[in-house]
């Protein structure tokens, strides 16, 4: 591992320990909160377990939404049978859950996929009622693709995958990274622990692995060690456009813009990866020498985070230069993308890099720290500065505010050519 991403990720980790030792409860409360916590699994486990036995859904809308549908074309032994479980059970409009939803969407407009989920230890889709579930029929030729983040639910996985092999369908993955075993540092044990056990009991075993990136795959190679025999391992790209977005920018996001300062857009979930911490002393640095700028956070509150949570909303700037949105909806991410002087990607690891393409889109110019997998994504359009180098990100922006807003020329496919993409890596 890098010596800077080390020292980063100790740093990290202390700034969290101090936080949480900050907010510690005291014995017994902690023993109720405990309490508390396992029995809303508990009872929550028991739910999705009466919904699979009774065929309900777990929402009540009438209509199923559009990353839902489709597929109905496709004939038994020609289906790609996507599964969204996580998505399905809480969107919390993650990177991940962007590229379930709209490759879901656009798959099923060609008619080709078929979105299904896990409910009751059975393999269901939702039916054309769009309230009740149906148990998908598994015949040989179809392939079960493994598009969502199913570590976060990975032991029910194994008895669906060992169905759907006993009925000659093809198992593909998508890799999105290999982030909690490169940097485990990074991750709670929990989910250490269970992407672990995807990585070796789903992953290594898949038939067929598809990466989002060149990046990601390479570096699937170069650890995987022993995997299925025959296994193929591709690459394809995400897209970038929102197509599916209605309604306006919130009042709050207009009034950002409409204040007169250039405006700076970080977009991701937070998390020590990201950069957000070091891009947020990068801005310090400015606003303590009189440099008038507003940084926009958006993204929720991510895996050891609570420190960071912490200085975004006690920051003196808060609701004045800074602002933490984590609830942001797409239509308010849309308007924020073409009204932000730059978007600034500060990551020390990622698996593509989502903002790059977005911001791409809008005409937005980029700022982003200097690693393989953004050069891989947007070439040489963004301003690169050295990774962990705040003095340098604070130039950059500093200059991004004297000079003209100028869209960067990054390659950005829509979620349908991406999609046709993917279509033809798993066919390969």
């Amino acid at each position: 591992m890098d010596p800077r991403i080390r020292a980063y990720l100790l740093s990290s980790l202390s700034d969290e320990i101090d936080a949480r030792a900050a907010i510690a409860l005291d014995v017994r409360t902690q023993w109720v909160y405990d309490r508390g916590r396992e029995f809303y699994w508990t009872i929550s486990r028991v739910l999705r377990q009466l919904r699979g036995a009774l065929s309900l859904s777990p929402t009540p809308a009438a209509a199923p939404p559009l990353w839902m549908t489709g597929g109905a074309s496709a004939s038994a032994g020609e289906r790609l049978l996507i599964d969204v479980t996580p998505t399905r059970r809480h969107d919390i409009k993650t990177g991940i859950q962007r590229v379930v939803r709209e490759v879901a969407a656009a798959a099923g407009g060609e008619g080709r996929g078929l979105p299904v989920f896990i409910e009751g230890g059975v393999l269901r889709r939702v039916a054309q009622d769009g309230v009740a579930t149906e148990p998908v029929d598994i015949a040989p030729g179809d392939k079960l693709l493994l598009l969502d983040a199913g570590w976060v639910h990975v032991d029910e996985y194994p008895p669906v995958i060992d169905m759907a092999r006993a009925r000659g369908a093809e198992i593909v993955v998508c890799l999105y990274d290999l982030f909690p075993i490169a940097y485990a540092a990074a991750f709670p044990p929990n989910l250490q622990r269970n992407f672990r056990v995807w990585y070796e009991t789903v992953v290594l075993q898949a038939d067929h692995v598809c990466a989002i990136s060149n990046c990601v795959a390479r570096d699937y190679l170069d650890r995987s060690g022993p995997r299925r025999e025959g296994q193929r391992v591709g690459a394809f790209t995400l897209g970038s456009d929102f197509a599916h977005v209605d309604g306006a920018a919130t009042a709050r996001a207009q009034a950002i813009a409409a204040a007169g300062r250039p405006m700076f857009l970080s977009v991701g979930s937070l998390a020590c990866t990201k950069g957000q911490a070091q891009t947020l002393l990068a801005f310090e640095s400015l606003w303590a020498r009189g440099v008038d700028a507003a940084f926009v956070v958006v993204g929720r509150a991510g895996w050891g985070t609570i420190a960071l949570a912490q200085r975004l909303r006690r920051h003196p700037e808060h609701g004045k230069r800074l602002f933490w949105f984590d609830d942001a909806g797409d239509a308010e991410l849309r308007y924020l993308y073409g009204a932000a002087r730059a978007v600034i990607c500060a990551s020390f690891a990622e698996g593509f890099g989502l903002p790059l393409v977005e911001a791409g889109r809008a005409g937005a110019p980029i700022i982003a720290s200097d690693i393989a997998i953004f050069h891989e994504v947007a070439g040489d359009a963004p301003a690169y500065f050295p990774l962990f180098d705040t003095a340098a990100l604070a130039a950059r922006i500093e200059a991004a505010i004297d000079a003209p807003r100028e869209a960067t020329a990054v390659a950005a496919v829509s979620w349908k050519e991406a999609t046709h993409g993917f279509l033809a890596l798993v066919d390969s």
